[in-house]
């Protein structure tokens, strides 16, 4: 073999592999954008047991067409305390099943058709009025870019066939070990169990991969797969980077279960896979392995499960023992928790982890108050730079969560007026950050300048105003992720003529206390006014957070 024959099949083999991965991207994306609001929601419901939590991530794995979006979401949600290490168990469980999908549909050989699955999703995307059909149209196109790149594949190993030191090499792979090795690296590096399946099964259709090959790189394939979910771990919660963890572990686990018998498991799969007795030699080995490795697949997830799925809480207490909690990385007010990266993908996802960080961010704002009450009061020079701080940190996370609302905005489109009224409670929360920060410091320092105290103005009025204040705002924060906010927003709403009330009579118990005849009583009722009527303003933010927090 020349050397432009050899670079004449590693650039049809690297073109075939773009093209494939790309209708990956594009399916993904479609069914994502279909149903990944909907998926999300099963999973987040589906922990009632073992059993239901492997049908959940299966049945989502399968239409979000892919184990590490279903894997990172369960990050997110261990992350956000919304599920324990122990119900995702199952669910990893279930996603490797779900995986098996994709790889039984690219072992069917549907080459004669691929060009009218192509124009047909290219006309819908391109055309089509309705977005939904678009996005239909996004899907089959994908689907169509699968098989492209599978002939692709297929047709640049076919010279191959008569290559001696390339059937020796893939003779080699018979050798556990080395296709376990390769097979999780180059998973590992393309992010994309499914690729690897896909060039198995190019090859195995060139009658080029020995079912026993095949089998040890698709076990590589399933450890080289954790790895983005290990990386989307990175920087949360200890309980997040064990749920990669438990990915890991289950997946090295079932590969141990199978890798001393692949002979034996060979043997099975050939015996339960269609058969083509009609072909001899190389063209029957391209007729029956596609589907084999596919089969071996699947056989291998389903009968992992059945045999793990009683360990489930002793490989969640593994995964804690490898990743104690309080060990991961500590992050500070400003750091975001919740804004993963892969999350963009789905939708609904990033609006949850956005709502999320919001409360976060509100719970910060609402600290932030109490401290600037006490230290417009009472407070010294220092206390004056740690609200300056707290505020550094409020800017810091809220242009986090501003920047991850711009980029999700991109990916949606019926959710847009979702993420400008997420943006706009950031803007409402930096708003009472700089009432703390610069109205009510400004207050302090001018306190700190005359040598006066306004400790002695408080009482049961002044404390009635402030407690009212802040449980509104605190109410506020709490409506950006309430199942009902409509209820919890209302509340805050309806507090406003209280909140009036009551400031009305701490002005009147402040100014009861002075007799306003000397130059301090004067200064000390305009500071305690003053600082009033910025409390009010924080009651002002917090009506507008609730209100928006209503539309989304």
């Amino acid at each position: 073999m020349s050397d432009l024959d050899l670079l004449q099949i590693i650039g049809l083999l690297l073109g075939g592999l773009a093209i494939f991965l790309f209708g990956l991207q594009l399916m993904t994306g479609g069914l994502t954008a279909i149903a990944g609001a909907r998926m999300q929601m099963l999973l987040g419901t589906l922990t009632a047991n073992r059993f239901r939590g492997v049908l959940a991530g299966a049945g989502v794995t399968a239409l979000l067409n892919s184990s590490t979006i279903t894997t990172v979401l369960l990050v997110g949600f261990v992350s956000a305390g919304l599920m324990t290490v122990v119900q995702t168990v199952p669910m990893i469980m279930g996603a490797n099943i779900g995986s098996t999908f994709t790889a039984q549909l690219i072992a069917f050989n549907l080459s004669a058709i691929t060009p009218f699955i192509l124009a047909a999703g290219f006309f819908l995307q391109a055309f089509a009025k309705r977005e939904l059909m678009r996005q239909f149209g996004g899907i089959l196109l994908g689907f169509g870019l699968l098989f492209l790149g599978i002939h692709f594949m297929g047709e640049a190993t076919r010279p191959l066939r008569t290559f001696q030191p390339f059937i020796d090499l893939m003779q080699e792979m018979r050798n556990p070990l080395v296709g376990i090795l390769i097979g999780a690296i180059f998973t590992a590096i393309v992010q994309s169990s499914a690729a690897t399946l896909g060039i198995i099964i190019a090859l195995a259709s060139q009658g080029l991969m020995p079912l026993e090959a095949g089998i040890a790189l698709v076990l590589g394939a399933n450890v080289g797969t954790v790895g983005t979910a290990l990386l989307s771990a990175i920087g949360k919660s200890a309980e997040a980077l064990q749920v990669g963890i438990v990915h890991l572990i289950f997946n090295c686990f079932g590969v141990l279960l199978f890798v001393f018998f692949i002979p034996e498991f060979a043997e099975l799969v050939r015996y339960v896979s269609p058969a083509a007795p009609d072909l001899q030699g190389v063209e029957r080995f391209a007729a029956e392995t596609p589907r084999q490795v596919a089969n071996a697949h699947t056989i291998f997830s389903v009968a992992s499960t059945f045999v793990l799925i009683w360990f489930v809480v002793p490989i969640a207490r593994l995964a804690e023992y490898l990743v104690p909690a309080g060990k991961g990385e500590v992050t500070t007010p400003g750091d975001p928790v919740y804004l993963d990266e892969s999350a963009l993908k789905v939708p609904a996802a990033a609006l949850k982890r956005v709502r999320l960080e919001l409360t976060r961010l509100g719970d910060h704002v609402l600290d932030t108050v109490r401290r600037g009450r006490k230290t417009t009061v009472e407070g010294t020079i220092d206390d004056i730079g740690t609200l300056l701080e707290a505020d550094k940190e409020t800017r810091k996370l809220a242009t986090a969560i501003l920047h991850y609302i711009g980029r999700a905005s991109r990916e949606t489109g019926e959710d847009s007026r979702q993420m400008i009224d997420l943006a706009q409670i950031v803007t409402s929360l930096e708003g009472i950050s700089d009432v703390v920060t610069s109205n009510l410091v400004s207050v302090c320092q001018q306190r700190l300048a005359e040598g006066i105290s306004l400790a002695p103005l408080k009482d049961e009025n002044t404390d009635r105003f402030a407690r009212a204040v802040l449980d509104s705002l605190k109410q506020a924060v709490e409506a950006i992720n309430a199942p009902d906010a409509a209820k919890a927003a209302a509340e805050v709403v309806d507090a406003k003529a209280e909140i009036d009330a009551l400031a009305a009579a701490a002005r009147q118990s402040i100014f009861n206390k002075l007799q306003l005849d000397e130059k301090a009583d004067a200064v000390n009722f305009r500071l305690a006014s003053d600082m009033i009527e910025q409390f009010k303003q924080v009651a002002r933010f917090s009506r507008a957070i609730a209100q928006t927090a209503q539309g989304i």
